[in-house]
């Protein structure tokens, strides 16, 4: 999966100017859910950002710029999960079993923020939530919650929905829970929002730490060519990182797997990078770390700048930063089923 975090700033009330504190903010939660707003108040000081597969942290430090305090509802979005990939992509997702399934949390002066969550579906850039809601199915693309509930329509309503091409049937090996080894799965897209209000002090910094385990996804980098690859053309591999791979698969004995010799397993990242532009001016300050499990992993980026700086560590730094383009990242690690020749 696609695993991608922003933090939007939404439509800011306006404030009476004799009132030391500001209005609550008015946000619609209508068909077309949270709306978000470019804020001219706000600087966002710095931006912390730390990732590996297991978990990632952020740490911004906003500056309210204004002589108003500004209370303000913040989004975080989850990236796209769409019901295809969760079906047939190898993917790695931390609890199907609960709607929060990343672990989202954020903090404030070391202390949690209350979030709420919105969820809503989208097929071919049509927003079908108010569809699936009035057919009693969940939004939710996650094989076992969308089962479970699949099984309490009646075959009638599940033919329906099948014809309409919103859900197809699959066969699931090892079997789900809910159904067994032979159930469905949804075509449409699920985008899934945490919510919360947050204080901006006049002429203040607030501190935000969020941190979640992203949902990876990704496939098998199969040995022999290059030719075709994903890692190669998508995650721009420099010269060194075609070395170290092509040193790595010399050092690894393959396995089999769909007739094909298996060396390597992408695992891939994304984290949307261009939001912070919704602020006023630029990221004042943006580091950027990314930790692999091993010395042996690889990592694969256009994120330019980005360097080894340990044998498990890559840092870039960048000041005054205008995120031209999402941050893409594709870490290389040795298929468990390898052994590697020492």
């Amino acid at each position: 999966m696609r695993n991608r975090i922003l933090l939007l700033i939404l439509f800011l009330c306006a404030l009476a100017p004799s009132s030391a504190n500001a209005d609550d903010t008015i946000a619609t939660l209508g068909v077309g859910g949270l709306i978000p707003a470019k804020n001219t108040q706000i600087v966002m000081e710095s931006e912390d950002l730390m990732i590996s597969v297991h978990k990632i942290t952020v740490r911004y430090v906003f500056r309210n710029t204004s002589d108003k305090d500004i209370d303000a509802l913040v989004e975080f979005p989850l990236p796209d999960l769409d019901g295809p990939s969760v079906y047939n992509v190898p993917m790695d997702i931390p609890n199907s079993e609960k709607s929060n399934f990343v672990d989202f949390e954020v903090m404030s002066g070391g202390k949690p923020i209350p979030t709420k969550m919105e969820s809503r579906a989208f097929l071919n850039g049509q927003d079908i939530t108010a569809r699936l809601r009035s057919a009693g199915v969940l939004v939710s693309v996650l094989l076992e919650p969308l089962n479970a509930g699949l099984k309490k329509l009646s075959q009638g309503q599940k033919e329906k929905l099948e014809n309409e091409g919103l859900i197809i049937e699959g066969d699931y090996n090892p079997p789900l829970r809910s159904v067994g080894s032979h159930g469905w799965w949804a075509t449409w897209t699920m985008r899934i929002k945490f919510y919360w209000k947050q204080h901006f002090p006049a002429h203040g910094n607030v501190t935000l730490v969020q941190t979640y385990r992203p949902s990876v996804g990704g496939g098998y980098f199969w040995g022999g060519s290059e030719d075709g690859t994903v890692p190669i053309k998508e995650y721009c591999a420099s010269t060194e990182a075609l070395r170290r791979i092509a040193e790595l698969q010399k050092l690894i004995h393959p396995v089999k797997m769909y007739g094909a010799d298996i060396t390597l397993n992408e695992r891939e990242i994304v984290f949307i990078l261009t939001t912070g532009n919704n602020w006023k001016g630029p990221i004042r300050h943006f580091q950027l770390v990314v930790q692999t499990d091993s010395s042996q992993d690889i990592v694969l980026t256009c994120m330019p700048g980005l360097k080894r700086i340990g044998a498990t560590r890559y840092e870039v730094t960048r000041t005054n930063f205008h995120p031209a383009s999402d941050l893409k990242l594709m870490i290389l690690q040795p298929n468990k089923q390898t052994s590697i020749s020492q």
